[in-house]
């Protein structure tokens, strides 16, 4: 079998997972290692809110590591941007848009995202993986269909 940028259904030849990062050795450490980085950073910027003593680099670790969390878990597959999984990402980002505009809201704010991160990470994979768009657990294109 050749090597090819998407898995294909051969009996409709549409792409089952579409990616632009393709399945490597070690991405799951990767994301595991981005995740524990991350933590740190918005430890660190929660300690910032509770404590009132500024730590830029808080700040620069959580967005960082943050950023290369989304590019990882977005373009492994596309269908991502349209799942509860991402949609919680999406309203983890207006949060934090939240805390930069009205500061005094950042404890509530961070508040509410823990309890987020908290609910999505262990929340069954039909729940994660259900599309807002259709309406059902979608995990590739052949899901869409039908």
């Amino acid at each position: 079998m050749k090597n090819h940028k998407f898995l294909v259904n051969r009996d409709e030849n549409l792409p089952m997972n579409l990616s632009i990062i393709p399945q490597f050795k070690g991405k799951r450490w990767l994301k595991i290692l981005l995740r524990s980085i991350h933590l740190v950073g918005f430890s660190g910027v929660f300690a910032y809110i509770l404590f009132d003593e500024p730590q830029v680099i808080y700040w620069v670790i959580m967005l960082t590591s943050g950023l290369g969390l989304l590019i990882v878990e977005a373009f492994s597959n596309l269908l991502w941007f349209v799942q509860v999984r991402a949609l919680f990402m999406y309203l983890k980002l207006v949060l934090l848009g939240v805390v930069f505009l009205y500061p005094s809201y950042a404890f509530h704010c961070f508040i509410i995202i823990v309890m987020m991160s908290g609910i999505i990470a262990h929340a069954p994979s039909s729940v994660r993986y259900f599309s807002f768009i259709h309406f059902k657990k979608v995990k590739s294109v052949h899901d869409i269909k039908g």
